[in-house]
């Protein structure tokens, strides 16, 4: 039986790639605090890519879930709070690239339990694929 190993090679690099694409919501911590009408910081955070990467833009929003349902970020991601580019750096005793935004949420936001949503545009690998991803955490307004 043949097996294309160069094939599953390739296929295993390309994921392993794009997987490494992926960015998170390091802080605030899931299950946290905000106060709506203050500022706060979002850190977003990703792993050193083994491959090209052209970080183009990421959305953090929030969106209240007064009934504990909170729809996915994919049909809503609520009020914008940050939209523009993305440019991850190693910061001292770092391990993974990150970058830091001031936010506010509005002062008149209602309180209770939140959905920090993110999306995030990338191009990577040598023919700059386009890579789109969204992620989000729970916190709570007060």
């Amino acid at each position: 039986m043949y097996f294309p190993t160069k094939a599953l090679i390739a296929t295993t690099l390309m994921v392993a790639s794009v997987c490494a694409q992926y960015a998170n919501i390091d802080q605030p911590a899931p299950g946290s605090n905000i106060t709506a009408g203050a500022n706060f910081t979002v850190q977003i955070g990703m792993a050193i890519a083994p491959t090209n990467v052209e970080e183009i833009a990421i959305v953090i929003a929030i969106q209240s879930c007064p009934t504990g349902y909170c729809y996915n970020v994919s049909e809503d991601m609520g009020t914008v709070l940050y939209e523009g580019p993305y440019n991850p750096q190693l910061g001292p005793d770092a391990y993974d690239l990150y970058q830091d935004f001031s936010v506010q949420v509005p002062a008149s936001f209602a309180t209770g339990q939140a959905q920090l949503g993110l999306a995030h545009f990338s191009l990577v690998g040598a023919s700059y694929q386009p890579y789109f991803q969204l992620a989000n955490q729970t916190v709570y307004v007060v």
